[in-house]
């Protein structure tokens, strides 16, 4: 999945573009997804609930964002949904610029290739920082009330200390599978394709995008894989 400093800074893309009111809701929702810590064993199926992973008749995997929409289409007009909405949409097309435009499928799976993306976030975090002003998320009133933030076991205060620490680092060393200009690509496509669905959203009341759109292969250790297994990565 992407980074929470490159999904703000799509945010900051987006906002004016989709007609966002409410920047601090929006904001906090583009990352509430990812707000699950914890051990790496325990983490991982939470994050994948609460970022509606399916795997489709297909037998394509996908962060399901039909679902949500069919759960709070009444909401979208609350930032704070729309948020959430999008940063579905944006992980799937992260998902298929790492394993198909950088081509790593093959390591899908490989808690080598998640330490490596991660050293590649820390380095990409001062540029997006300084390029897109990114700010810390402010936590809402009324967060305890809301119905997407029940549904998850969110921790929500030690996510933010630790977005904190991304915000002030400026860590030295050399991009591994990323560069600027590959990061440049995949925020403006995200951009592009998030205004396209939320304009026949709300024009024609259907979505621009299919659940197929942006799925990837149900593959894992070298196998393409029919049944829906256990895997251990998102």
């Amino acid at each position: 999945m992407a980074s929470r400093v490159i999904h703000l800074a799509i945010a900051a893309e987006l906002a004016d573009r989709i007609g966002v009111k409410d920047k601090e809701r929006f904001y906090f929702g583009h990352v509430l997804p990812d707000m699950i810590l914890g051990e790496y064993e325990v983490r991982l199926p939470l994050k994948k609930q609460s970022h509606f992973y399916t795997l489709l008749p297909s037998s394509r995997k996908t962060y399901n964002f039909y679902q949500f929409y069919d759960e709070y289409k009444d909401r979208l007009t609350d930032d704070l949904y729309l948020g959430y909405y999008v940063h579905l949409i944006e992980d799937n097309i992260f998902r298929k610029y790492l394993y198909y435009r950088v081509g790593l499928l093959m390591r899908r799976g490989q808690r080598e290739l998640l330490d490596e993306l991660y050293r590649d976030y820390h380095l990409l975090n001062p540029l997006l920082r300084e390029r897109y002003d990114i700010k810390l998320p402010v936590v809402l009133d009324g967060l305890e009330n809301e119905d997407i933030y029940k549904r998850f076991p969110f921790t929500v205060d030690e996510y933010l200390e630790e977005m904190k620490n991304d915000l002030e680092e400026r860590p030295e060393g050399e991009l591994v599978h990323f560069t600027e200009e590959l990061i440049d690509e995949f925020i403006n496509e995200c951009v592009d394709v998030i205004t396209k669905e939320m304009s026949s959203l709300r024009e024609k009341g259907e979505h621009y995008l299919s659940l197929d759109d942006y799925s990837i292969e149900n593959y894992f250790k070298g196998v393409l894989r029919n049944d829906n297994y256990k895997d251990e990565d998102n």
